[in-house]
């Protein structure tokens, strides 16, 4: 199937030390989010590393999260939409949330209504706080 076009910006290897499954599994969930909230706009992605933390930027230009959702998006069984419309559980970021924060690190997220949404993942290049 045709999908959106995605823009990965990776100048240089970012080399840590993650399980590697989970964070992979993280990873391909942010993305699949921003293809099916997207609206078939193109996403950029960002991997690079600052303050010894490597970090992982998923841009789409989809509907957005308003700022209520935002505060609880990444609890188990929330939902910022209509399960009818976009079908789900509501636990894939809570995973995301538990996997990074598993490993020392974090999870934020940018957004506006109607104007897309910047999922941030924040992991110690070290594996401190992996256990």
């Amino acid at each position: 199937r045709a999908g959106p076009e995605v823009e990965l910006r990776a100048p240089a290897p970012v080399v840590g030390s993650w399980d590697r499954p989970s964070v992979e599994s993280a990873i391909a969930h942010l993305v699949s989010d921003a293809v099916k909230f997207g609206g078939g706009r193109p996403i950029e992605i960002d991997v690079g590393v600052a303050e010894g933390r490597a970090i992982l930027a998923v841009r789409d230009q989809g509907i957005g999260i308003s700022p209520e959702d935002q505060a609880r998006i990444f609890e188990r069984f929330e939902r910022a939409v209509s399960e009818r419309h976009f079908g789900g559980f509501g636990v894939g970021l809570w995973i995301v949330r538990q996997t990074v924060e598993a490993h020392g690190g974090r999870i934020r997220v940018r957004s506006r209504p109607d104007d897309g949404s910047e999922f941030t993942l924040e992991l110690p290049l070290d594996g401190s706080g992996a256990g």
